[in-house]
């Protein structure tokens, strides 16, 4: 009952060195709450859309904002990303090929 958030963190080898965070945020609402009490986790990602004001993020989302920065390459997206199709739509809309 006292979970607020879930945060996961990979480190990924930088274009210019050294290692850069890519990250996904959980806030914890009701829904979440119910599925890690049914223990259904793979409904979490869902959860994750829909918390999106609250503040949760996911990883491709971070992957697409360290591409676009400049701090990692697509390759190292592609191979970390859950859904590397998310990655290739969040992309296109930003304007990014």
């Amino acid at each position: 009952m006292a979970l607020a958030a879930i945060q996961t963190q990979i480190l990924l080898p930088s274009k210019n060195g050294g290692r850069v965070p890519a990250a996904e945020l959980l806030m914890i609402g009701y829904g979440a709450k119910q599925h890690i009490r049914r223990n259904a986790l793979q409904h979490l990602s869902q959860e994750i859309t829909m918390t999106k004001k609250s503040g949760s993020f996911s990883l491709e989302e971070s992957l697409v904002e360290l591409l676009i920065q400049g701090h990692i390459d697509r390759e190292e997206a592609m191979l970390h990303a859950l859904h590397p199709d998310d990655v290739d739509a969040m992309l296109r809309a930003k304007g990014h090929r």
